[in-house]
């Protein structure tokens, strides 16, 4: 899975200078740490919603509506687990944590880290990642829904 081989790539670059790490090197471990999660998210949608092993034209969608800005206002209204429950709760706290993280990666010129702080940002990515699968079917079909869901 993509969220996999990202988790992978963000530990590759976590410790690729031995000494000294690059600024970029822990950078881009923290942008590929927080996508690990949202493609973890996105297949979650895809797999609820529609089923993995389906034609590509019926994942795809499912898989690409998915929505950063969206996301994040589902996990902050629901910080204290009221709709999805208190593992939900931890998963979007993991992901509103990353995606700040990964915009000050991404944007800030002054951001700055060691290689510590990026390793636990890792840690945390593959946390969320492991805990979406271990929810029961019925919460992961609503947080799926509503993740895409447009509300009016």
């Amino acid at each position: 899975m993509i969220h996999d081989d990202l988790l992978e790539l963000a530990d590759y670059l976590a410790q690729k200078e031995t000494r000294r790490p690059k600024r970029t090197s822990l950078g881009r471990a923290t942008s590929t740490a927080y996508y690990a999660v949202f493609h973890a998210l996105a297949y979650l949608c895809a797999r609820e919603l529609v089923g993995w092993a389906k034609d590509w034209k019926f994942v795809t969608p499912i898989y690409r509506a998915l929505d950063h800005s969206a996301a994040r206002k589902l996990f902050v209204q629901d910080r204290n687990g009221e709709t999805y429950g208190k593992d939900v709760a931890e998963i979007g706290q993991i992901f509103v944590l990353l995606q700040q993280e990964r915009y000050a990666a991404d944007y800030d010129p002054e951001f700055s880290s060691n290689r510590e702080k990026t390793q636990e940002l890792i840690r945390l990515a593959r946390q969320a990642v492991q805990a979406l699968p271990t929810l029961n079917a019925d919460t992961r079909r609503l947080l799926a829904v509503n993740l895409i869901g447009r509300r009016r």
